[in-house]
């Protein structure tokens, strides 16, 4: 009787270790899964890693799209790793010399082409970020250093010649919209160091520059250069200081041709891309083509 009565109490002890082993693991169960979702969020979490550009020779090809890792310079006023992203034509040939389009976007920029307010043809497209820091001192969220910003995107140039060495200057643009056309004009008037126009041959501002904090110092000689300035037309625009770009342009020897967007406020609207388009084919890159 004593010997069952053992048997009979082992049980429930047992029982009873069993049913507590399950209520522990439930009482910490929120605990481990959130502990376990940030450590497995923290191992799947995108690192940004650099891709060493001695790796980019190799894929080097028609209609390839190429990423230009940076980590040697400062951060974009993203915050992210220098970067920018650079697509070549569909029938891309090393043994021709193509066009460099870089695009310099607005607020706080970018490092995507853009080339919707290009011709027919063949072209590099390039989009170009900003450094964080290079601020106009009395408005934050504009660009202001410009020699900071053309020694950091002069950087990026020379390193995507290093890899891309058939690059036609002369029939070269830069392109910006807002701060990417305050950028340009910025940068134009730097008078020491290599220079924007050792790179480009085309200017296009869109409703930015020729403000009076970008327009510091003087336009450089511009003969044989090219630009297209446009400016929206409504309350918002850069209609103001952009409109006075054209005759100063001119004065240093440039082909130029100003544009009021109608009904455009501060913005580079779509129907202009055709006719910065038709100015390009039939003026710029044409007159430039006979040089």
């Amino acid at each position: 009787m004593n010997l069952a009565r053992l048997f009979l109490l082992l049980a429930i002890s047992g029982a009873l270790i069993a049913a507590d082993k399950p209520a522990s693991k439930k009482t910490s169960a929120k605990g481990d899964e959130k502990t376990a979702a940030k450590t497995e969020e923290k191992a799947v979490a995108p690192v940004e890693k650099a891709i060493p550009r001695t790796e980019l020779k190799a894929k080097v090809a028609p209609g390839a799209t190429l990423r230009f890792d940076f980590p040697e310079l400062t951060v974009d006023r993203h915050g992210a790793m220098a970067a920018c992203n650079l697509t070549l034509p569909a029938n891309y040939d090393a043994a021709k010399k193509y066009p460099l389009v870089a695009w310099l976007g607005g607020g706080e920029g970018g490092n995507n082409p853009s080339g919707s307010f290009l011709p027919a043809g063949d072209f590099i497209l390039v989009g170009l970020p900003y450094p964080k820091g290079a601020n106009n001192p009395v408005q934050a969220n504009m660009v202001g250093d410009f020699a900071k910003i053309w020694t950091y995107q002069r950087f990026m140039l020379d390193e995507i010649a290093k890899v891309i060495p058939n690059i036609d200057k002369a029939h070269s643009i830069i392109a910006g919209f807002s701060n990417g056309a305050h950028s340009i004009d910025g940068m134009l008037r730097l008078s020491s160091g290599p220079k924007l126009t050792d790179y480009f041959g085309i200017f296009v501002f869109a409703d930015g520059g020729g403000s009076t904090y970008t327009s510091k110092g003087s336009l450089p000689d511009l003969k044989g250069k090219f630009a297209y300035a446009c400016w929206g037309g409504e309350k918002g625009s850069n209609k103001a200081a952009t409109s006075l770009l054209p005759k100063a342009l001119k004065t240093k020897g440039a082909t130029v041709l100003g544009s009021e967007m109608t009904g455009v406020g501060h913005a580079f609207a779509e129907t202009e891309h055709p006719k910065v388009a038709e100015w390009l084919a039939k003026v710029a890159l044409a007159t430039a083509a006979k040089k």
